[in-house]
C-alpha cells in the first residue's frame, strides 16, 4: 500500500496538471518526496494564477453587465460579490451522498464549513413555529459548540443527555477532541424538525441510513469543510459544501428552500468570492469519482498507522482512530495520539521527540495543522481545557511511499515503549 505511493502521486499530479492544461510538471515516477511536494505547490500556484487573472481587474462592485470567464471556460455575471452566482459549481457532478428513499437533495456552497453551519442554523430557525428549537450537539468539534453558544439559550435550548426527542440534532459520525468517538445514532434522541450532519472528518464514507432512521422531520443537511479532503490536497480556497435535503410528500419545495439558504448566505456575506470561485473551478473539485479515490487512499494510510499503534500500547491511549473503536466506524483523515497519564509538558516532549526523529530519519513531513494533504502533517494540538485534551495529530496524506512507511514505523516504535512520558522522557536517538 505504501511502497509504490510516490509513483502514484507523480502520476496523479501529472494527470491533474493535464486536466487544466497546465505546463507539464517536471516529475517522473521515481521523483523523491521533496520533488513531489514542490510539484504540488507549483500546480497550486498555477491554479491560483488562473483564478486571479479574471478576478484581479474587477472591482468588488463592478459595472452593470460585467461578465467574467472562469478558468473552466464557464462565464459568470458579476454584481455585488456577496450575491455571486456559484451555481456552475453547485450543479457540478453527482450527489455526494445518495439521498435516503423518500428524500430529494440539492447542493449549496458557502465560504467555509462553519459558514455553512451558521447559514443552516438561520434556515432551520426561520422555519420554527415559535422561533425556538430544542437542540442536541452529538459531537465534539469545539467550533460547533462555540457557534451554538453564541445563540441565546432561549432560542437554541440544549436538551439533557437522556431526552427522548429533539427539534434539531447536529451530529458528527466520527468526533475527536483528543480521543476519537464514534456516534451511535440509535442512542440519540429522535429528531422532530431538522438533522444536520457534519462529515468533515470522514468525507464520503458515511452511512446516512442509521441517522435518517431517527429522523421524523422534513429537513436535513449533510455539510462539510471542502478545504480538507475535496481539493487534491492543494488548498485552493475555503469552502463549505452543503447537501440540502427535504422529505417528499410534505409540501416543501426543495428549490425554494435552497434559494432561501442562498439568500441567507448573501445577507451574511458568507458566499464565495470571484477569486475562490475561479480557483475551485479546477475540474477535480466536486468530481465524485476523484473524491472517492483520493479519500480512500488517504483513509487507508491513516488506518494503517492506527493499526500499527493498536489498542494495547503502554504509551498511547487506545482510541487514536475510529477503526480501533468499531469495525463499522467511519474512517478518519488523521490519528490523534494521547499519552496515557501524560500532561501538557509530556506531550510537548513527545512532539520534540517526533520532530527530532523525523529529521534524523529524513522523513518529508510538515509540522502544521489541518489534514487531507498529499504529504504528511503533524502537530501538537493544545486546546483550551474546556475544549479537550492535548494530543499529537498525525495526518498521513494521499502520497504514501517510503515516507509514509517510515512515519508509521517511527510512531509504532514510540507506541511500543521507546518513548517514556514524564521525567524519564528520551528520544529514540539517545538510546542508540
Amino acid at each position: 500500500m505504501c511502497a509504490s505511493g510516490a509513483g502514484e502521486d507523480a502520476q496523479d499530479l501529472r494527470a491533474l496538471a493535464a486536466r487544466i492544461e497546465a505546463p507539464p510538471l517536471a516529475i517522473d515516477d521515481d521523483a523523491d518526496e521533496a520533488q513531489l511536494e514542490a510539484a504540488a505547490l507549483e500546480l497550486r500556484r498555477h491554479c491560483l494564477a488562473l483564478a486571479h487573472r479574471q478576478a484581479d481587474p474587477r472591482l468588488k462592485s463592478p459595472c452593470a453587465g460585467t461578465v467574467a470567464r472562469l478558468p473552466s471556460g464557464s462565464r459568470v455575471s458579476l454584481g455585488y460579490e456577496r450575491d455571486l452566482d456559484v451555481s456552475v459549481l453547485e450543479r457540478r457532478g453527482g450527489e455526494d451522498y445518495p439521498p435516503p428513499p423518500g428524500w430529494r437533495s440539492v447542493r449549496v456552497l458557502c465560504r467555509s464549513g462553519q459558514a455553512a453551519l451558521a447559514c443552516l442554523l438561520h434556515l432551520a430557525l426561520s422555519m420554527a413555529r415559535d422561533g425556538t428549537l430544542s437542540t442536541r450537539h452529538a459531537g465534539r468539534y469545539f467550533e460547533t459548540r462555540a457557534l451554538l453558544d453564541l445563540w441565546p439559550p432561549g432560542v437554541l435550548p440544549r436538551v439533557p443527555a437522556g431526552a427522548h426527542d429533539v427539534d434539531l440534532l447536529i451530529g458528527e459520525p466520527a468526533a475527536c477532541n483528543g480521543r476519537f468517538e464514534v456516534a451511535r445514532p440509535e442512542a440519540l434522541p429522535r429528531v422532530r424538525h431538522a438533522l444536520l450532519l457534519d462529515t468533515t472528518l470522514s468525507g464520503p464514507a458515511v452511512d446516512l441510513a442509521p441517522w435518517f432512521a431517527r429522523h421524523d422531520g422534513a429537513i436535513a443537511a449533510v455539510f462539510r469543510s471542502g478545504l480538507k479532503l475535496d481539493q487534491a490536497g492543494l488548498e485552493l480556497a475555503n469552502v463549505g459544501i452543503v447537501q440540502l435535503m427535504v422529505r417528499e410528500g410534505l409540501g416543501l419545495d426543495l428549490e425554494a428552500l435552497a434559494e432561501k439558504l442562498r439568500h441567507i448566505r448573501g445577507l451574511t456575506a458568507t458566499g464565495l468570492t470571484l477569486d475562490e470561485l475561479g480557483a475551485l473551478s479546477a475540474p477535480w473539485f466536486l468530481d465524485r469519482d476523484y473524491f472517492h479515490r483520493y479519500t480512500a487512499r488517504l483513509f487507508a494510510h491513516n488506518e494503517a498507522l492506527a493499526r500499527a499503534i493498536g489498542r494495547e500500547s503502554p504509551v498511547f491511549e487506545p482510541d487514536c482512530h475510529p477503526c480501533l473503536l468499531s469495525d463499522t466506524a467511519p474512517p478518519a483523515a488523521f490519528c490523534a495520539m494521547r499519552l496515557r497519564d501524560g500532561d501538557l509538558a509530556d506531550h510537548r516532549r513527545l512532539l520534540a521527540c517526533v520532530e527530532r526523529e523525523v529529521g534524523r530519519r529524513g522523513i518529508v513531513a510538515t509540522k502544521g495543522g489541518s489534514f487531507g494533504f498529499r504529504g504528511i502533517r503533524y502537530e501538537l494540538v493544545e486546546p483550551d481545557p474546556k475544549d479537550g485534551v492535548p494530543f499529537l495529530r498525525v495526518a498521513l496524506g494521499f502520497r504514501g511511499g517510503n515516507g509514509t512507511a517510515a512515519m508509521i514505523d517511527l510512531l509504532a516504535e514510540l507506541a511500543r515503549g521507546n518513548f517514556t512520558a514524564g521525567r524519564g522522557v528520551h528520544s529514540l536517538a539517545s538510546t542508540r
